[in-house]
């Protein structure tokens, strides 16, 4: 009996330094999250430099009229600023994207060819306001191709720019009257990044919209009535009427050219996953001793768990050259191959290999969860369900009471 409680002891003891190797191997896994933050941090930085060369997101508000007219006489005369919305405006717009290159990082960016059309019906102001003026807002005034294009009423504009877009003085017709429809027209080509956004000011506003980037997120207040996404692009449609907002300036919609989501992203994901894999490894590597007789020292240990935080700084370095899928393939199979050749060096058995099919299969299942969103958590969860099955099965008949001696 002296002898099964002396075991039993030995047992607890090498299951709490096994358990406390593995805590301690979330050290090294800070360490390699700390480097794919700083990658991340690096990536960002390098997208607002090229964008700022570029041109950011833009975002088009607009068109509409502002003008001056005066009310009362002499000393009672004042002048005052006032504004007319389109009574309806339809963007054309198509948009060609690209991929910028700078160090190991990409950034996609894009060109859009814009056309602005529709009409206004004049009030009763405007035909003998003071002066008058057709404005636009744009997001970056710095991305704009060109000399742009304004038509009024069949009158091509004189074009100049302001701190928020552009601007064109209006000759106004004094023979005008209220209820008469003027047609604009408005062309354009601008550079942008990110995203590409539109305010609705008129009583309908209506965007239609063509792009090769294949990987759109629509976003903003309103959704798209008409869209088709493929690989080589999307074609997307809105049509949004005045009733429907609360105020033309606090709503606004769009796309977003994301790029999918990074590697950095995806690697700092799978290092989430990096204390569950050594526990795995570990759990399974102490059940082979018990069952095999093979011992497996505490520095053997140290060094499978070394190995298995390693993958996560190879998985880093992959993904700046190749796509994160390529990467983690490459790291894992020489993780795996690594380790595999090291448990036949150790145990010089076929549970050797079991425990190697065991750290293939983790990755294989780390991958295939770090491809889920909607289902990640609840898989995981499975996951740790069926590996306590596993344990309980395993451990089943180990017996350390004084009933072994009989």
């Amino acid at each position: 009996m002296e002898k099964n409680n002396l075991l039993w002891k030995n047992m607890l003891l090498k299951i709490s330094i096994i358990a406390f190797l593995a805590l301690v191997m979330l050290i090294p896994l800070s360490m390699v999250r700390h480097q794919v933050n700083e990658r991340s941090y690096r990536h960002s930085e390098t997208i607002s430099n090229i964008t700022s060369g570029w041109g950011a997101s833009q975002l088009f508000t607009g068109p509409w009229i502002s003008y001056k007219y005066v009310v009362g006489k002499d000393k009672e005369r004042e002048t005052i600023e006032a504004g007319i919305y389109p009574d309806s405006v339809q963007y054309i717009v198509n948009t060609t994207s690209q991929i910028l290159h700078r160090s190991i990082y990409d950034v996609p960016v894009y060109t859009a060819e814009v056309t602005i059309s529709g009409h206004f019906v004049m009030d009763d102001k405007l035909p003998g306001a003071l002066s008058a003026e057709l404005l636009l807002n744009i997001g970056e005034l710095k991305g704009i191709q060109g000399y742009p294009s304004i038509v009024f009423g069949g009158e091509d504009l004189k074009v100049k720019s302001r701190e928020n877009g552009l601007k064109a003085e209006i000759a106004l017709d004094k023979d005008a009257r209220e209820g008469d429809i003027v047609p604009f027209n408005i062309v354009l080509k601008v550079n942008g990044s990110e995203a590409l956004s539109f305010r609705p000011v008129a009583n309908l506003t209506e965007v239609e919209m063509t792009s090769d980037y294949p990987s759109p997120s629509f976003e903003g207040d309103f959704l798209p009535v008409e869209r088709e996404v493929r690989e080589d692009g999307f074609t997307a449609k809105w049509s949004i009427s005045q009733i429907t907002m609360s105020s033309p300036s606090s709503n606004s919609f769009g796309v977003r050219l994301v790029k999918p989501v990074t590697q950095y992203r995806q690697t700092e994901r799978a290092t989430k996953y990096g204390l569950l894999v050594i526990f795995m490894v570990f759990i399974a590597g102490f059940i082979v001793e018990i069952v095999s007789k093979r011992p497996i020292n505490i520095i053997q240990y140290m060094v499978i768990g070394a190995s298995l935080v390693l993958f996560y700084s190879l998985l880093l370095a992959f993904s700046d050259f190749l796509s994160f899928g390529l990467s983690y393939l490459i790291a894992s199979v020489m993780t795996t191959v690594a380790l595999g050749g090291y448990f036949v060096g150790i145990m010089k058995n076929k549970w050797a290999y079991l425990i190697t099919g065991l750290v293939a299969l983790a990755y294989g299942v780390i991958y295939i969860l770090l491809q889920m969103e909607t289902f990640a958590f609840l898989a995981g969860t499975l996951l740790l369900f069926i590996i306590l099955c596993v344990i309980m099965f395993l451990t089943r008949n180990m017996k350390f009471d004084s009933t072994d001696d009989r």
